[in-house]
């Protein structure tokens, strides 16, 4: 339950006067079982008025509520068998929390001490977190800020999916600076299940399940994207080559011509059009996207003296 959730929980139970708590607790199945404990400030010392909401899980309203005494004491009766959450709350600048409570059959359950701090800025403490891992794997202590994005994910498990996602997708990052590919494969597998409308993690997934030799479900993955959502050509590159090397020009181009709709400013793309075209035997398509390529081209262009040198085989074609 979210700690929106909780405010809602405990809001509700603040709302409620002794006979609609007695209502609602005779709706719920009675058990034998008592819950005690006690709620204490960042001090140490007792909270007197702490609203105790008891909620059993797949209950959407709480079963029962109580208040501490001035020593900090709480009880809650007749709690029937199972899992139950008690909330805690409603102190004026204090930040509500909940403990889970496994409770037996009969008997009295002793929840351990609760205490109540000050609101904490989690926006600013995930920001803060986020940086001491970036600041970590720019100076290569790729173990350490996974370390980092871990324990985020652990503080934070009711955090919104797509944030979550987006924590294992830069733990996977961690796995890749370590060339450990298999387990970025697995990472952002389950990056995209959290979060599947993703479209940055989809295309990470599938860059690096290429990377990691499994050609067939990269190309499952890319293919299957809208590549209008798409903000990086170059993970396609190495489908395009399969493609222009299986002699499925085809296909390659078809491929390329929704990368340039897309990418019109890309101009490497030009390059891999001209080798599919070449591949197709459409020379003269070859040869201007070849020109094109090489006019544009900065001298640091990785296909650059390929392009020339086929440019020069093709000087005679018209």
């Amino acid at each position: 339950m979210t700690a929106r959730r909780m405010a809602i929980v405990l809001t509700c139970v603040l709302a409620l006067d002794v006979t609609a708590v007695a209502t609602l607790a005779a709706a719920q199945n009675k058990g034998k079982t008592k819950a005690q404990g006690k709620v204490v400030d960042e001090g140490g010392q007792p909270l007197a008025d702490v609203v105790v909401a008891a909620v059993m899980d797949g209950m959407e309203k709480p079963f029962l509520q109580t208040k501490s005494n001035n020593k900090g004491e709480w009880t809650a009766q007749n709690l029937a068998a199972g899992n139950w959450k008690f909330y805690f709350g409603g102190k004026p600048g204090l930040e509500e929390t909940n403990v889970a409570v496994v409770v037996g059959e009969s008997g009295t359950v002793t929840v351990p001490e609760v205490k109540l701090a000050k609101p904490v800025d989690h926006d600013a403490l995930i920001k803060s977190e986020i940086q001491k891992a970036a600041d970590l794997m720019a100076t290569k202590q790729a173990g350490e800020a996974r370390k980092v994005y871990e324990g985020i994910l652990a503080k934070y498990p009711q955090a919104q999916a797509e944030f979550r996602a987006q924590v294992m997708g830069a733990v996977a990052q961690t796995y890749m600076a370590e060339n450990q590919n298999q387990l970025a494969v697995d990472t952002l597998k389950k990056a995209t299940e959290v979060d599947p409308a993703n479209t940055d993690l989809q295309l990470a997934y599938g860059e690096i399940l290429m990377q990691a030799g499994q050609k067939a479900e990269a190309e499952k993955v890319l293919l299957g994207l809208d590549i209008t959502k798409v903000k990086d050509p170059f993970p396609y590159m190495n489908i395009i080559i399969s493609k222009i090397n299986e002699q499925k020009a085809d296909e390659a181009l078809a491929l390329i011509g929704k990368l340039i709709a897309q990418f019109p400013s890309e101009n490497t793309l030009l390059y891999y059009r001209a080798r599919a075209n070449l591949a197709a035997k459409k020379m003269p398509e070859a040869k201007a996207d070849l020109e094109k390529f090489v006019a544009a081209a900065p001298a640091t262009a990785r296909e650059l003296p390929d392009a020339k040198k086929i440019l020069e085989q093709m000087k005679d074609i018209k």
